[in-house]
């Protein structure tokens, strides 16, 4: 089944063998398998190109809800014994969560090396309390502190939102400054589409400074953001964290006018709570001593 998913999301022989470390005879052999266990054909081989057939576009979905079922399964079995082992689910959003998640795993891994993160990358902050609402993760660190059943949050982190400019700009010398003194000035920003946190809070600052951002342009990850600010092309509202994603290109410039923080939120699975979980929050808690459980 496995197999078959692989091939179904590549549509390839040779790329599904190669995810799968098999070779691409290995893999033929197992779908030829399982079409004989299962009685249909599931795999459309006729053409140059792989497709499935309609019973195997039938078969996908539920072939992955079962790999999904027995995965948890071994998961609850590993999780229920000693509290040193076991697998922990853990999502992040966004850059501002990537150095947070690399300091744990090597934290966990010196700490507890038989305990296995499994860590998962999400487009967006809503997109991990989904996954942790699904039961698809046990921690997630995001941007969003939002009130989910099972499922507790703290803040962890927070940096001061300031306005980024590029370094030659007028005003690029300058430590505090007034939002409101760029009310005129042509703002980059992420898109709708990308459901970052960064948008919202950018235009909601502009509000607290008295004007709606006059937004020339969007681009959907903050790295595309800040690199068109440094190319003069306009100016935007980030966190002071990001001072080091570009060092010299940029100038951060705090706001006099406006008080409003990004913070970095851990939340997790309190409803299902396991020895693993909470020694990979103990972890959370040694590096994070003001966030409290």
């Amino acid at each position: 089944m496995r197999t078959f998913v692989a091939v179904a999301t590549e549509l390839n022989y040779g790329r599904a063998a190669q995810t799968l470390h098999l070779t691409q005879p290995a893999v033929s052999q197992q779908i030829h398998q399982l079409e004989k266990d299962v009685g249909v054909e599931l795999v459309d081989r006729t053409g140059r190109n792989v497709r499935l057939t309609p019973a195997g576009l039938g078969f996908l979905p539920l072939c992955v809800e079962t790999l999904r079922t027995a995965d948890n399964a071994v998961r609850a079995a590993r999780n229920s014994g000693d509290t040193d082992r076991g697998v922990v689910r853990v999502g992040f959003a966004g850059t501002l969560s990537t150095a947070t998640v690399a300091s744990l795993a090597r934290a966990v891994r010196e700490l507890y090396p038989e305990i296995e993160l499994r860590i998962t990358a999400s487009h967006s902050s809503s997109g991990i309390m989904d996954l942790l609402q699904a039961d698809n993760l046990d921690v997630g660190f995001t941007a969003m502190q939002r009130s989910v059943p099972g499922v507790s949050t703290r803040r962890l982190t927070s940096q001061r939102l300031c306005v980024v400019v590029a370094s030659d700009h007028p005003l690029a010398t300058k430590e505090m400054v007034r939002l409101s003194d760029f009310s005129d000035a042509p703002f980059i920003l992420t898109d709708l589409a990308s459901g970052l946190q960064l948008r919202d809070q950018a235009i909601e600052a502009c509000l607290d400074a008295g004007f709606r951002p006059r937004v020339v342009q969007e681009v959907p990850d903050t790295l595309t953001v800040m690199a068109l600010v440094a190319a003069g092309s306009g100016i935007t509202v980030l966190p002071s964290r990001f001072t080091d994603e570009s060092p010299g290109a940029l100038a951060f410039l705090g706001l006099t006018d406006v008080e409003r923080y990004f913070y970095t939120v851990v939340a997790w699975r309190s409803a299902q709570r396991f020895g693993a979980l909470s020694r990979v929050l103990e972890v959370i808690d040694q590096q994070f001593p003001t966030a409290v459980y």
